[in-house]
């Protein structure tokens, strides 16, 4: 990919390190601003839950199964791995009459360093129920069974639920289905490689869906408001995507994915954001997303001033530099 420099740091007078690449702000059927390749497929990542969801919608096992709204958030989340997580996981589980036996997903330490060092006090080794994909894939394996196809197969590229969200994809992208790249995400799932300029469609998309047509519309609407009510469950405490959609006061979604990938919607403004950092730095991500959210007058950098970093300092505190976003 023609990536550019996105992000500088500095230390003294001196630049230190930079990071490459590429991001599209897409608005009312147009892209506004952009810089880097718009065109090379990159992999959603993670960042393409929330559209994931659409087809667990779509399958009735919310209804069918009582999902509530907290338990729907879960299924969008790259959730922290805490107990209140893998509850909810498992809930969603129980009430799909399934268990964590099922899930592909595998398993890691919590992303939240807080509930790691918990469990290691604990003793507790973390399974696949508080892999930070496990909503995801419990809803996945919801929505087999409630189509009656195989929830064993769930994960597999040609499963029934896996073409639907290639399909639903491909529709929020408006890119046709034969174009989209299918690869494996980390947790074993098929994953979607687009253009930047069309994940930042499906960003638009899917926060303002007026022309998705009406089941679409209503389950990105559910989904939409799910997130919002517990934003809590798509990260954790402290964590990027839940305290933007916090400060976002009923009107962001965030959703980031591994590698450098962030998506951002703003429900009525026909509005995404899509943003992907070469080298995969989680620092570099959040600066470019910061300074778009305030060069668009979305959010202000008082907003934004605990949640993106700008300075480069010591381990004391002291500043000796800055964190430079080239927009």
């Amino acid at each position: 990919m023609a990536f550019e420099i996105l992000v500088s740091l500095t230390r003294g007078n001196l630049e230190e390190s930079h990071h490459h690449g590429a991001y599209c702000v897409w608005k009312d059927g147009e892209v506004l601003r952009s810089r880097g390749d718009l065109e090379t497929p990159a992999y959603f990542r993670s960042a393409c839950k929330p559209f994931q969801a659409i087809a667990v919608v779509e399958s009735g096992a919310p209804d069918r199964y009582g999902f509530t709204e907290e338990e729907m958030a879960l299924v969008v989340g790259s959730h922290s791995g805490s107990p209140r997580h893998a509850a909810v996981a498992a809930s969603i589980l129980q009430k799909a009459g399934a268990d964590a036996g099922l899930l592909r997903c595998g398993g890691h330490q919590p992303l939240d360093r807080k509930v790691h060092e918990e469990y290691v006090r604990q003793g507790y080794e973390p399974g696949r129920i508080e892999d930070n994909c496990s909503g995801k894939h419990a809803g996945m394996i919801a929505a087999a069974r409630a189509r009656g196809e195989d929830p064993k197969r769930y994960a597999d590229p040609d499963h029934p639920v896996q073409r639907d969200n290639l399909n639903n994809v491909a529709l929020l992208c408006a890119v046709h289905p034969g174009t989209v790249r299918v690869g494996t995400d980390g947790c074993a799932a098929p994953n979607f490689a687009v253009p930047v300029s069309a994940m930042a469609r499906a960003a638009a998309v899917f926060t303002t869906p007026t022309d998705l047509g009406e089941a679409k519309a209503k389950a990105a609407r559910r989904i939409f408001k799910a997130v919002q009510a517990h934003p809590d469950m798509v990260a954790g405490e402290g964590r990027f995507d839940t305290e933007l959609m916090r400060l976002g006061k009923g009107r962001i979604l965030s959703k980031e994915g591994a590698e450098g990938v962030q998506i951002i919607g703003v429900r009525g403004e026909r509005l995404g954001i899509a943003i992907k950092i070469a080298d995969g730095a989680s620092r570099a991500v959040h600066a470019v997303a910061g300074a778009l959210l305030v060069d668009l007058g979305i959010l202000g950098a008082s907003d934004l001033a605990g949640l993106v970093r700008r300075q480069v300092r010591t381990r004391e505190g002291t500043s000796v530099g800055e964190v430079k976003v080239r927009l």
